[in-house]
């Protein structure tokens, strides 16, 4: 049994990441979540036919839908892990961690209203404690805070700038924290500015900018991929091709969904402009023309 049974859902978000996905391969993408929080390290080994009992499918169906149910998913080191799982149970875990302390120091201080009742029914404090506990809150002014609210820590609003967009806004508090903790272990804001630049500009030629397989700002920080671009700021970040068997499983879907195209950056394969291959074009029996043949043709539905 898991140490921690219960999985937070962030509703919203999942929506979102599971919006342009059938059912099947929505209930296979909650699954393999579900699985990843019960996994040492949230996250699964790249195994497909694992994936497939896990599933309990076959491997050949698992082939077709792997390149859209992963595709939220990192691999890294030969496993798989998921940033949602990963934020989320981190969060649980600190909670966790927070009240066992609380437990092992005898629980919470009283409330100053107990306080207040006990002065009122005749406690009597004496001058010195009174100048010890005066002593004590003035010290606990001086303690650092965190920023929070309007407050920009240095570089912030920038890299914020800078970072490509996705089809939800941008996590500001989650980042800004994530950033802090990036700031403490020596990052510099150059150089996390110049790979979320980098990052922006490889996510624009492979058409994901401005859709759910774009990274959240917070789990781009905490995971400090900045550090997969090390080149220096302008130079442009190698380019992640999308696998030819990913634009086929897209177009397949297009057609099958009646001309819906949920990459939002790209143009759909009926359009002049579309980044699919021109084989993968071939394979479903597109041709363009100056006149941009209409969609009527393919799907039966205009554009």
């Amino acid at each position: 049994m898991s140490s921690l049974p219960t999985m937070p859902v962030g509703v919203d978000r999942h929506i979102a990441d599971t919006a342009h996905m059938t059912n099947e391969e929505a209930g296979a993408y909650f699954r393999l979540q579900i699985f990843a929080w019960r996994s040492p390290g949230c996250c699964l080994p790249d195994d497909d036919a694992r994936f497939a009992r896990m599933l309990g499918t076959t491997l050949k169906r698992w082939g077709v839908l792997k390149p859209i149910v992963l595709a939220n998913w990192t691999l890294q080191n030969g496993n798989w892990s998921n940033d949602q799982v990963a934020r989320e149970h981190q969060f649980v875990s600190e909670k966790v961690e927070r009240k066992r302390a609380a437990g092992r120091k005898g629980g919470r201080p009283k409330s100053l209203e107990l306080q207040d009742q006990e002065e009122a029914l005749g406690s009597v404090i004496g001058k010195e404690n009174e100048n010890e506990t005066k002593a004590a809150k003035a010290k606990a002014k001086e303690s650092p805070i965190v920023p929070t609210g309007d407050e920009d820590p240095e570089g912030f609003a920038e890299f914020k700038s800078t970072y490509p967009k996705r089809n939800v806004a941008f996590p500001t508090t989650y980042a800004r924290k994530r950033w802090l903790e990036a700031r403490r272990r020596g990052a510099t804001p150059a150089e996390i500015i110049a790979g979320a630049k980098a990052y922006s500009a490889e996510q624009e030629r492979i058409g994901k900018a401005g859709t759910e397989f774009v990274k959240t700002a917070d789990a781009w920080l905490h995971q400090r991929r900045w550090r997969d671009y090390p080149q220096t700021a302008g130079e442009p970040a190698p380019v992640a091709e999308i696998p030819a068997e990913v634009w086929r499983e897209r177009v397949r879907a297009w057609k099958a969904r009646g001309g819906h195209w949920p990459w939002q950056r790209t143009e759909p394969p009926d359009d002049p402009r579309t980044k699919v291959p021109p084989a993968i074009l071939a394979e479903f029996g597109i041709r363009h023309s100056a006149e941009r043949p209409a969609l009527a043709l393919l799907t039966g539905t205009g554009r």
